[in-house]
């Protein structure tokens, strides 16, 4: 098969290397399957430089993992897979695993494939068994050297250094607190806090992970996520890349985090807000009722 488009060669030819049953979809889109123990039935897309990569697998359509722990679960997932809330309906949550990868060169590009399969795995894992993803997160790295500061210094972004393997930059947007940057043992963690409290009402802890989690499901590699610390809880965005990142990956997720803050803080803040909230569900639920069959 030939393309006029050399990144759409490339993503075929990965595509074709690690997937089986792989058949045009559309313009640059295509429909395959992987096997690890459970067959994950994937859908992929170019667009604009990215590889999207989409899975629901049947099964899980009645899963019970819920809003919690996917939320939580989504900092552990290798291969900057995220569990990203779609259309809810009478058939099941509404989870689905997507994920972006940089089309660079096919090496890089296989290279990231088969890192996002590890993290579609343990997604289906923790939409069947949820108990699996609730505490997992990422843990420092110890002892691994200047590499990261070394790419940064290298990167489109004036980055400041917090401590070993850890710095801060400053996102495109305005109000927004500066992005976290670390090297963990599961890769590079970028992030950025959007809401924070010591006691939230059940409605706004509600409210905030639906929305966040559909968000999403719109936003190019970053992810929502949560996490507990010092008595408090943290609602936020991030997006996890490999250990050892291209530079345009890094300039990628910075941008990313950059719209996404735009895009979600305003709304995250004001469901702090239990009236807010409850409006804000009720209005998620009476559309989900209305959906048509």
């Amino acid at each position: 098969m030939r393309f006029a488009n050399e990144s759409a060669a490339t993503a075929y030819r990965v595509l074709d290397k690690c997937a089986g049953e792989l058949e045009p979809a559309g313009p640059w889109r295509w429909r395959c399957a992987v096997q690890n123990g459970a067959r994950l039935p994937i859908a992929a897309s170019l667009e604009e430089g990215f590889l999207h990569l989409a899975c629901q697998p049947e099964e899980t359509r009645k899963c019970i993992c819920t809003l919690e722990r996917a939320i939580y679960g989504n900092r552990g997932l290798a291969g900057g897979v995220k569990l990203a809330l779609g259309r809810l309906d009478k058939a099941g949550s509404g989870f689905q695993l997507t994920t972006d990868l940089v089309v660079l060169e096919e090496k890089q590009l296989l290279d990231r494939f088969r890192w996002a399969l590890d993290g579609f795995h343990d997604g289906y894992r923790l939409l069947k068994f949820p108990d699996s993803g609730r505490n997992r997160g990422a843990v420092e790295a110890a002892a691994c050297g200047d590499g990261l500061g070394e790419l940064l210094r290298e990167s489109s972004w004036a980055c400041t250094e917090r401590g070993a393997n850890d710095f801060s930059a400053n996102l495109d947007a305005d109000s927004a607190p500066p992005a976290r940057i670390r090297l963990t043992e599961s890769g590079v963690e970028l992030s950025v806090e959007l809401a924070r409290w010591n006691a939230a009402t059940e409605a706004s802890r509600r409210a905030l992970a639906v929305f966040l989690l559909t968000a999403s499901g719109a936003l190019r590699m970053a992810r929502a996520c949560a996490v507990d610390a010092d008595g408090q809880t943290g609602f936020g965005l991030q997006v996890g890349l490999p250990a050892a990142p291209a530079v345009e990956e890094i300039d990628h997720a910075l941008a990313a985090l950059s719209i996404a803050h735009r895009m979600c803080a305003r709304e995250a803040n004001v469901l702090l807000n239990d009236a807010a909230a409850r409006c804000y569900l009720a209005a998620r639920e009476d559309s989900t009722n209305h959906q048509p069959e």
